[in-house]
Formats: C-alpha cells, sequence, structure tokens
C-alpha cells in the first residue's frame, strides 16, 4: 500500500498549483478539487491500459485478488464481484476444475443453453454484464473462485492510503498536478506535468516487467545473439 496518505496527496498538489485555496471548496457542494483530481489520477492509472494515448503495460500486484461465489440449481449464471475491472480466472473447487472462457457469441450459440434437462457441471464462461453466465447451466450448488483484478476503493479521509506500492505514490500527485494545469487552462503547465508522468511510468513498467523473467515461458534473446543484429 501506499505511504503518502490522502491530505498530503492534496496538499502536495495544493502547493504545486500555486497553494490555490480556491480550489478546496467549489461550488455549492463545497466540492474540494484536490481531492477529486487525486482520485481522478488514482482510478485513471489503475483502470487503464492506455495513458495519453500509448499503450501502457500495468501491473498492480496489490488489486489481483480473488473471491467465492456458489452456483444456484437451474440458474445460469453468477453475480460477478462488486469490485471486479476484469475476470482473470473461474475455478470450480468443488469440481477441482478450471472453466473455459469462451466467447459471447459461442455462448448464445449453445442450443441447450435454457433447456433445464440439460445441466450439469459447469465447463465454460463467459461475462455479460454484471453476471459471470456459466455452461452447462449448473445441476446443483458449486463452489467457485472467482480470480479478479479489482477497482480501487476511493480514497475519502485524509488518511487514507492507496492499495496499490508506495513507488506510485509520486506518480498519482503529479497526475492529479497534470489534471489540476489542464482543468483550469495552463496547458503548457499541463504539458510539461503530462512528459513528467509519463517518464515516471515508463521507468517503473520497465522495472516491473523484470518480475516477469521469472516466468517458465519468458521468452528473451539468448546473450550470444544480442551483437550480431538479431
Amino acid at each position: 500500500m501506499g505511504t503518502i496518505n490522502f491530505g498530503a496527496m492534496k496538499e502536495y498538489a495544493k502547493f504545486q498549483l500555486g497553494n490555490n485555496t480556491e480550489f478546496e471548496a467549489v461550488g455549492s457542494s463545497a466540492t474540494n478539487f484536490y481531492g477529486l483530481w487525486v482520485n481522478r489520477a488514482y482510478n485513471h492509472l489503475t483502470t487503464r491500459d492506455r495513458f495519453f494515448g500509448v499503450r501502457r503495460d500495468f501491473y498492480f500486484p496489490q488489486l489481483e485478488t480473488s473471491s467465492t461465489a456458489n452456483t444456484v440449481d437451474g440458474t445460469a449464471y453468477v453475480s460477478v464481484p462488486t469490485d471486479c475491472l476484469i475476470i482473470r480466472e473461474v475455478y470450480d473447487t468443488t469440481n477441482n476444475r478450471k472453466l473455459v472462457n469462451v466467447p459471447h457469441s459461442e455462448y448464445v450459440g449453445y442450443t441447450s443453453r435454457t433447456d433445464t434437462t440439460a445441466e450439469g457441471q459447469p465447463t465454460s464462461w463467459v461475462r455479460q454484464g454484471t453476471y459471470i453466465y456459466l455452461y452447462p447451466t449448473p445441476d446443483a450448488t458449486y463452489a467457485l473462485r472467482i480470480y479478479h483484478r479489482k477497482i480501487p476503493v476511493v480514497l475519502s479521509v485524509d488518511g487514507a492510503v492507496t492499495e496499490i506500492g508506495d513507488e506510485w505514490d509520486d506518480i498519482i500527485v503529479q497526475l492529479a498536478v497534470y489534471y489540476g494545469k489542464f482543468w483550469t487552462g495552463d496547458y503548457e503547465g499541463a504539458k510539461m506535468a503530462r512528459e513528467d508522468v509519463n517518464d515516471r511510468i515508463a521507468s517503473l513498467i520497465s522495472i516491473y516487467g523484470k518480475e516477469k523473467r521469472a516466468m517458465s515461458k519468458y521468452f528473451h534473446l539468448d546473450e550470444a545473439y544480442k551483437d550480431y543484429g538479431y
């Protein structure tokens, strides 16, 4: 988790935006725009794979989680976890079986999916809206483990910290500064903040990429070939 709390992030952003107190209580609802920009930065950083038009391979191990769900006999679906951004895998812990993710077009093509006499142990799944549809339709109660990437909780109290690593704290602050400058019409300042954010993100992504080298299926160029134009 982060170490710079929400209150400090707002203060750091405020300092870089000229210590302007005008943005601390805007409109009839007295919205603190510094808090709004920090949360926007936090949300966008953790829910996008493209940033400023560039594809970024964001990796937040702290946001990889799982939850459980039980099927109901004759019901073709279970609910998607409320904090879910994307589903990684669905595993049937009752039968010790990983379910196969199929395209929606394939699922709707199953002619027996609405046939209550064709129920069985689920072997495949597809996400549609707030539900995970299973095929075949479950014929009993089965315990499922749903592995997913979650959306972090919005920061609300000053003492709150982010759910991701503290190496991202400064990037969130700088991204909040970018939004502040852009929203207030300081486009030149926003451009500089954007370049700073991009540089910081690029360097962190390259560090995280090194962890993938421990994977048994990781492909890399042999050292012997690096100087021969391959």
